[in-house]
Protein backbone atom coordinates (compact mmCIF):
# COMPACT_ATOMS: atom_id res chain seq x y z
CA UNK A 1 0.00 0.00 0.00
CA UNK A 2 1.63 3.23 -1.16
CA UNK A 3 -0.91 5.86 -0.03
CA UNK A 4 -3.74 5.86 2.56
CA UNK A 5 -2.74 2.38 3.84
CA UNK A 6 -4.48 2.62 7.23
CA UNK A 7 -7.71 3.99 5.75
CA UNK A 8 -7.79 1.22 3.13
CA UNK A 9 -7.37 -1.46 5.79
CA UNK A 10 -10.12 0.14 7.88
CA UNK A 11 -12.40 0.08 4.85
CA UNK A 12 -11.63 -3.59 4.21
CA UNK A 13 -12.26 -4.44 7.88
CA UNK A 14 -15.60 -2.59 7.71
CA UNK A 15 -16.55 -4.54 4.58
CA UNK A 16 -15.90 -7.87 6.29
CA UNK A 17 -18.40 -7.18 9.09
CA UNK A 18 -21.08 -5.35 7.09
CA UNK A 19 -24.17 -7.50 6.60
CA UNK A 20 -25.46 -5.71 3.52
CA UNK A 21 -23.71 -2.84 1.71
CA UNK A 22 -26.19 -0.43 0.12
CA UNK A 23 -23.54 2.17 -0.72
CA UNK A 24 -19.82 2.67 0.02
CA UNK A 25 -20.48 5.47 2.50
CA UNK A 26 -22.56 3.18 4.72
CA UNK A 27 -19.31 1.38 5.56
CA UNK A 28 -18.44 4.41 7.72
CA UNK A 29 -21.13 3.23 10.18
CA UNK A 30 -19.28 -0.01 10.85
CA UNK A 31 -17.18 -0.18 14.03
CA UNK A 32 -13.83 -0.99 12.32
CA UNK A 33 -13.99 2.22 10.25
CA UNK A 34 -12.51 4.77 12.66
CA UNK A 35 -12.81 7.83 10.42
CA UNK A 36 -15.46 10.29 9.30
CA UNK A 37 -17.91 9.23 6.58
CA UNK A 38 -16.27 11.64 4.09
CA UNK A 39 -13.09 9.56 4.26
CA UNK A 40 -14.76 6.64 2.44
CA UNK A 41 -14.75 8.31 -0.96
CA UNK A 42 -11.50 10.13 -0.17
CA UNK A 43 -9.91 6.72 0.39
CA UNK A 44 -11.45 5.20 -2.75
CA UNK A 45 -10.30 8.13 -4.87
CA UNK A 46 -6.82 8.78 -3.50
CA UNK A 47 -5.48 5.49 -2.16
CA UNK A 48 -2.53 4.15 -4.16
CA UNK A 49 -2.02 0.40 -4.21
CA UNK A 50 0.96 -1.55 -5.50
CA UNK A 51 -1.09 -3.54 -8.04
CA UNK A 52 1.75 -5.82 -9.09
CA UNK A 53 2.47 -6.67 -5.48
CA UNK A 54 -1.24 -7.20 -4.82
CA UNK A 55 -1.60 -9.63 -7.74
CA UNK A 56 1.38 -11.67 -6.54
CA UNK A 57 -0.04 -11.66 -3.00
CA UNK A 58 -3.42 -12.95 -4.26
CA UNK A 59 -1.58 -15.80 -5.96
CA UNK A 60 0.68 -16.59 -2.99
CA UNK A 61 -2.19 -16.63 -0.50
CA UNK A 62 -4.70 -18.77 -2.35
CA UNK A 63 -6.54 -21.12 0.04
CA UNK A 64 -4.27 -24.04 0.87
CA UNK A 65 -7.08 -26.55 0.36
CA UNK A 66 -7.90 -25.37 -3.19
CA UNK A 67 -8.71 -28.43 -5.28
CA UNK A 68 -7.38 -29.53 -8.65
CA UNK A 69 -8.85 -31.78 -11.34
CA UNK A 70 -6.63 -34.10 -13.33
CA UNK A 71 -3.56 -32.35 -11.89
CA UNK A 72 -4.69 -28.91 -13.13
CA UNK A 73 -5.59 -25.82 -11.15
CA UNK A 74 -8.93 -24.54 -12.49
CA UNK A 75 -9.69 -20.86 -13.04
CA UNK A 76 -12.90 -19.16 -14.14
CA UNK A 77 -12.99 -16.16 -16.48
CA UNK A 78 -16.07 -14.02 -17.02
CA UNK A 79 -17.28 -10.44 -17.27
CA UNK A 80 -19.97 -8.71 -15.22
CA UNK A 81 -21.89 -5.50 -15.84
CA UNK A 82 -22.26 -2.37 -13.76
CA UNK A 83 -25.28 -0.66 -15.31
CA UNK A 84 -25.30 3.17 -15.11
CA UNK A 85 -28.16 4.15 -17.44
CA UNK A 86 -28.69 7.62 -15.93
CA UNK A 87 -25.01 8.62 -15.59
CA UNK A 88 -24.70 10.33 -18.96
CA UNK A 89 -21.41 12.07 -18.07
CA UNK A 90 -19.74 8.93 -16.68
CA UNK A 91 -16.25 8.68 -18.23
CA UNK A 92 -15.75 5.83 -20.71
CA UNK A 93 -19.35 4.67 -20.37
CA UNK A 94 -20.26 2.18 -23.10
CA UNK A 95 -23.05 -0.08 -24.29
CA UNK A 96 -23.31 -3.29 -22.28
CA UNK A 97 -25.33 -5.17 -24.88
CA UNK A 98 -23.80 -8.58 -25.60
CA UNK A 99 -26.74 -10.56 -27.00
CA UNK A 100 -28.77 -9.75 -30.11
CA UNK A 101 -32.13 -9.47 -28.34
CA UNK A 102 -30.91 -7.62 -25.25
CA UNK A 103 -32.02 -4.02 -24.66
CA UNK A 104 -29.29 -1.40 -24.89
CA UNK A 105 -28.04 -0.40 -21.41
CA UNK A 106 -24.98 1.75 -20.74
CA UNK A 107 -22.38 1.53 -17.99
CA UNK A 108 -19.12 -0.28 -17.33
CA UNK A 109 -18.09 -3.91 -17.63
CA UNK A 110 -15.43 -5.71 -15.61
CA UNK A 111 -13.48 -8.87 -16.43
CA UNK A 112 -12.72 -11.21 -13.52
CA UNK A 113 -10.25 -14.09 -13.31
CA UNK A 114 -10.77 -16.29 -10.24
CA UNK A 115 -9.38 -19.54 -8.80
CA UNK A 116 -12.10 -22.13 -8.29
CA UNK A 117 -11.51 -23.42 -4.77
CA UNK A 118 -13.80 -26.36 -3.99
CA UNK A 119 -15.67 -28.65 -6.38
CA UNK A 120 -19.40 -28.55 -5.61
CA UNK A 121 -19.11 -25.22 -3.77
CA UNK A 122 -19.25 -21.59 -4.87
CA UNK A 123 -15.99 -20.58 -3.14
CA UNK A 124 -13.56 -18.72 -5.37
CA UNK A 125 -10.32 -16.79 -4.86
CA UNK A 126 -10.17 -13.67 -7.12
CA UNK A 127 -6.86 -13.26 -8.94
CA UNK A 128 -7.39 -10.28 -11.25
CA UNK A 129 -10.04 -7.72 -12.17
CA UNK A 130 -9.94 -5.28 -15.08
CA UNK A 131 -12.47 -2.78 -16.36
CA UNK A 132 -13.13 -3.49 -20.03
CA UNK A 133 -12.15 -0.49 -22.14
CA UNK A 134 -14.87 0.67 -24.59
CA UNK A 135 -12.43 0.09 -27.46
CA UNK A 136 -11.76 -3.53 -26.45
CA UNK A 137 -13.86 -6.69 -26.29
CA UNK A 138 -14.33 -9.14 -23.42
CA UNK A 139 -12.13 -11.62 -25.31
CA UNK A 140 -9.27 -9.15 -25.76
CA UNK A 141 -9.21 -8.14 -22.10
CA UNK A 142 -9.62 -11.75 -20.98
CA UNK A 143 -6.70 -12.92 -23.12
CA UNK A 144 -4.54 -10.13 -21.65
CA UNK A 145 -5.42 -11.26 -18.12
CA UNK A 146 -4.67 -14.92 -18.91
CA UNK A 147 -1.32 -14.04 -20.51
CA UNK A 148 -0.20 -11.95 -17.53
CA UNK A 149 -1.43 -14.55 -15.04
CA UNK A 150 0.42 -17.33 -16.87
CA UNK A 151 3.61 -15.30 -16.35
CA UNK A 152 2.97 -15.11 -12.58
CA UNK A 153 1.88 -18.72 -12.15
CA UNK A 154 3.87 -21.46 -13.96
CA UNK A 155 1.77 -24.35 -12.58
CA UNK A 156 -0.41 -26.43 -14.97
CA UNK A 157 -3.83 -24.81 -15.09
CA UNK A 158 -7.05 -24.57 -17.06
CA UNK A 159 -9.13 -21.47 -17.77
CA UNK A 160 -12.84 -22.22 -18.19
CA UNK A 161 -15.11 -19.71 -19.90
CA UNK A 162 -18.53 -19.50 -21.54
CA UNK A 163 -19.35 -19.17 -25.23
CA UNK A 164 -18.50 -15.46 -25.29
CA UNK A 165 -14.84 -16.54 -25.36
CA UNK A 166 -15.18 -19.27 -27.99
CA UNK A 167 -13.39 -17.32 -30.73
CA UNK A 168 -9.94 -16.87 -32.27
CA UNK A 169 -9.37 -13.54 -30.50
CA UNK A 170 -9.33 -15.17 -27.07
CA UNK A 171 -7.98 -18.60 -28.00
CA UNK A 172 -4.96 -17.29 -29.93
CA UNK A 173 -3.13 -16.56 -26.67
CA UNK A 174 -2.94 -20.29 -25.92
CA UNK A 175 -0.46 -20.70 -28.77
CA UNK A 176 1.97 -18.45 -26.92
CA UNK A 177 1.78 -19.47 -23.26
CA UNK A 178 2.95 -22.64 -21.52
CA UNK A 179 1.16 -24.84 -19.00
CA UNK A 180 -2.14 -22.97 -19.46
CA UNK A 181 -5.07 -24.40 -21.42
CA UNK A 182 -8.57 -23.28 -22.35
CA UNK A 183 -11.86 -25.10 -21.92
CA UNK A 184 -14.58 -22.93 -23.45
CA UNK A 185 -18.16 -23.47 -24.50
CA UNK A 186 -18.97 -23.22 -28.21
CA UNK A 187 -22.24 -22.16 -29.81
CA UNK A 188 -23.96 -24.98 -31.69
CA UNK A 189 -23.94 -23.03 -34.98
CA UNK A 190 -20.13 -22.80 -35.07
CA UNK A 191 -18.04 -24.45 -37.78
CA UNK A 192 -14.57 -25.90 -37.25
CA UNK A 193 -12.24 -27.61 -39.71
CA UNK A 194 -10.44 -30.91 -40.01
CA UNK A 195 -6.72 -31.07 -40.67
CA UNK A 196 -5.88 -30.77 -44.40
CA UNK A 197 -4.60 -33.67 -46.45
CA UNK A 198 -0.80 -33.70 -46.86
CA UNK A 199 0.31 -31.88 -50.00
CA UNK A 200 1.20 -34.20 -52.86
CA UNK A 201 4.86 -34.47 -53.69
CA UNK A 202 5.85 -32.03 -56.42
CA UNK A 203 2.61 -30.03 -56.27
CA UNK A 204 3.14 -26.29 -56.49
CA UNK A 205 1.57 -23.58 -54.37
CA UNK A 206 1.06 -23.05 -50.67
CA UNK A 207 -0.20 -26.03 -48.67
CA UNK A 208 -3.84 -26.04 -47.64
CA UNK A 209 -4.68 -24.74 -44.18
CA UNK A 210 -8.07 -26.42 -43.79
CA UNK A 211 -9.58 -29.80 -44.40
CA UNK A 212 -13.27 -30.66 -44.48
CA UNK A 213 -15.78 -28.54 -42.55
CA UNK A 214 -16.97 -29.83 -39.20
CA UNK A 215 -20.40 -28.39 -38.37
CA UNK A 216 -21.37 -28.70 -34.75
CA UNK A 217 -25.02 -28.91 -35.76
CA UNK A 218 -24.34 -32.03 -37.89
CA UNK A 219 -20.94 -33.73 -37.33
CA UNK A 220 -19.64 -35.26 -40.56
CA UNK A 221 -17.87 -38.22 -38.94
CA UNK A 222 -18.23 -40.48 -35.90
CA UNK A 223 -16.62 -39.43 -32.65
CA UNK A 224 -13.07 -40.57 -31.93
CA UNK A 225 -14.06 -41.62 -28.43
CA UNK A 226 -17.14 -41.62 -26.19
CA UNK A 227 -17.91 -42.20 -22.55
CA UNK A 228 -20.98 -42.43 -20.32
CA UNK A 229 -20.68 -41.93 -16.56
CA UNK A 230 -22.50 -40.78 -13.45
CA UNK A 231 -21.74 -37.30 -12.16
CA UNK A 232 -23.57 -36.99 -8.88
CA UNK A 233 -27.13 -38.04 -9.70
CA UNK A 234 -26.77 -37.11 -13.39
CA UNK A 235 -25.96 -39.52 -16.20
CA UNK A 236 -23.61 -37.81 -18.65
CA UNK A 237 -22.75 -38.96 -22.17
CA UNK A 238 -19.74 -37.33 -23.89
CA UNK A 239 -18.43 -37.75 -27.42
CA UNK A 240 -15.04 -36.31 -28.45
CA UNK A 241 -13.50 -35.40 -31.80
CA UNK A 242 -9.76 -34.75 -32.09
CA UNK A 243 -7.63 -32.82 -34.59
CA UNK A 244 -9.91 -29.84 -35.29
CA UNK A 245 -9.20 -26.12 -35.55
CA UNK A 246 -10.88 -22.76 -36.00
CA UNK A 247 -10.76 -21.19 -39.46
CA UNK A 248 -8.83 -18.13 -38.25
CA UNK A 249 -6.59 -20.19 -35.97
CA UNK A 250 -5.34 -23.17 -38.00
CA UNK A 251 -2.23 -23.73 -35.87
CA UNK A 252 -4.18 -24.36 -32.66
CA UNK A 253 -5.29 -28.00 -32.79
CA UNK A 254 -8.18 -28.63 -30.40
CA UNK A 255 -10.45 -31.34 -29.10
CA UNK A 256 -14.22 -30.88 -29.36
CA UNK A 257 -16.62 -32.41 -26.83
CA UNK A 258 -20.35 -33.00 -27.20
CA UNK A 259 -21.91 -33.26 -23.73
CA UNK A 260 -25.42 -34.61 -23.12
CA UNK A 261 -27.24 -35.08 -19.82
CA UNK A 262 -29.54 -38.10 -19.96
CA UNK A 263 -32.87 -38.95 -18.36
CA UNK A 264 -33.33 -42.34 -16.62
CA UNK A 265 -34.75 -43.74 -19.89
CA UNK A 266 -31.59 -42.71 -21.78
CA UNK A 267 -33.15 -39.80 -23.67
CA UNK A 268 -31.44 -36.36 -23.65
CA UNK A 269 -32.58 -34.15 -20.79
CA UNK A 270 -32.18 -30.97 -22.85
CA UNK A 271 -33.00 -30.18 -26.48
CA UNK A 272 -29.47 -29.04 -27.35
CA UNK A 273 -26.19 -30.69 -26.31
CA UNK A 274 -23.38 -28.64 -24.77
CA UNK A 275 -20.27 -28.23 -26.94
CA UNK A 276 -16.88 -27.66 -25.32
CA UNK A 277 -13.54 -26.82 -26.95
CA UNK A 278 -10.37 -28.07 -25.23
CA UNK A 279 -6.87 -26.86 -26.17
CA UNK A 280 -4.91 -29.29 -23.99
CA UNK A 281 -3.83 -32.91 -24.10
CA UNK A 282 -6.19 -35.65 -25.29
CA UNK A 283 -4.92 -37.73 -22.35
CA UNK A 284 -7.13 -35.74 -19.95
CA UNK A 285 -10.26 -37.80 -19.25
CA UNK A 286 -13.64 -36.71 -20.59
CA UNK A 287 -15.10 -36.89 -17.10
CA UNK A 288 -12.42 -34.51 -15.76
CA UNK A 289 -13.10 -32.01 -18.55
CA UNK A 290 -16.83 -32.13 -17.88
CA UNK A 291 -16.28 -31.46 -14.17
CA UNK A 292 -13.96 -28.57 -14.95
CA UNK A 293 -16.54 -26.79 -17.08
CA UNK A 294 -19.47 -27.38 -14.73
CA UNK A 295 -17.33 -25.90 -11.95
CA UNK A 296 -17.27 -22.64 -13.90
CA UNK A 297 -20.69 -21.66 -12.56
CA UNK A 298 -19.10 -20.83 -9.19
CA UNK A 299 -18.08 -17.49 -10.68
CA UNK A 300 -21.76 -16.67 -11.37
CA UNK A 301 -22.58 -17.31 -7.71
CA UNK A 302 -19.68 -15.03 -6.76
CA UNK A 303 -21.08 -12.18 -8.88
CA UNK A 304 -24.52 -12.56 -7.31
CA UNK A 305 -23.09 -12.58 -3.77
CA UNK A 306 -20.86 -9.55 -4.38
CA UNK A 307 -23.71 -7.54 -5.89
CA UNK A 308 -26.40 -8.48 -3.37
CA UNK A 309 -24.34 -8.45 -0.18
CA UNK A 310 -20.98 -6.73 -0.69
CA UNK A 311 -22.07 -3.69 -2.69
CA UNK A 312 -20.13 -4.52 -5.86
CA UNK A 313 -22.22 -2.15 -8.00
CA UNK A 314 -23.30 0.21 -5.23
CA UNK A 315 -20.85 3.02 -5.98
CA UNK A 316 -22.37 5.88 -7.94
CA UNK A 317 -19.26 8.02 -8.16
CA UNK A 318 -18.20 9.52 -11.49
CA UNK A 319 -14.56 9.03 -10.47
CA UNK A 320 -13.18 6.02 -12.36
CA UNK A 321 -10.59 5.40 -9.66
CA UNK A 322 -13.26 5.28 -6.96
CA UNK A 323 -15.54 2.94 -8.92
CA UNK A 324 -12.72 0.50 -9.62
Amino acid sequence: MLKRPDAVLDLIDALTVAGHVESPVTLSEQTPFRRKFSMVYDTLSHAVIDLDGLLHALLDYQPGDSETIGGYEVYGLDATKDERPEAETLPERCSLKSQKDEPVVCGHKYSWLVRLVGWGTSWVAPQDTLRIDPELSDSQVGSQQVKEFAGRNPKPKVVVADSLYGNHIFLAIFLLIQNTFALVRMRSNNVLYEQPEPRQLGKKGAPKKHGAKFKLSSPARPADTAETFLLGSQTVHIQAWNGLHLKKLPKLIVRLLRVEFLKPDGKPRYKQPMWLLWTGSTAVSLQALCKMYLWRFAIEHMFRFLKQNMGLNSSRSNDLVATE
